[in-house]
């Protein structure tokens, strides 16, 4: 009786633990593309000067960000705040390129997308302005819509 108790526990334990692992429902291949996809329209947003498109890709309740002069940022409405200002400096784009391009699937609802990034733009004073560095992003799926949660950015 003791030993079918034992097998008993063992293979309820196993079960358990077999619940613990989330189901992957969608192959990290296709998570990994739909984010890649995500991000090309976030560029092309930058790229057509659409402040209002590129941050409708933020989540607005739980964005945070790391700046490049170290500060932190907490909310989406200081973000944008901070950086719609510089965004409307900018004329257009010569150049705005990322590479490379990691992305990291977590979930089936969460990716971490690295790259490197070099860009040189026109402002609206007709100064060039060239840039390059570094970025973490954060991507974070609910209800069917990729958002980003989190911007790290270094140079």
């Amino acid at each position: 009786m003791k030993l079918k108790w034992a097998v008993l526990c063992f293979v309820l334990l196993l079960a358990g633990c077999g619940s613990l692992s989330p189901a992957r429902s969608q192959p990290f291949e296709e998570i990994e593309t739909e984010v890649q996809a995500v991000f090309n329209d976030l560029v092309d947003a930058a790229k057509a000067g659409d402040i209002e498109r590129y941050f409708s890709f933020f989540d607005r309740s739980t964005f945070t960000a790391l700046m490049t002069d170290g500060s932190t940022i907490g909310t989406f409405d200081a973000f944008r705040e901070r950086v719609g200002p510089q965004l409307e400096l900018i004329d257009r784009y010569n150049s705005l390129k990322f590479d490379p391009v990691t992305i990291s699937v977590l979930d089936s609802s969460h990716a971490v997308l690295v790259n490197e990034y070099s860009a040189e733009v026109v402002l609206k004073s007709g100064d060039v302005v060239a840039a390059s560095g570094a970025g973490v992003q954060v991507w974070s799926k609910h209800s069917g819509t990729w958002t980003l949660v989190h911007v790290s950015d270094a140079i």
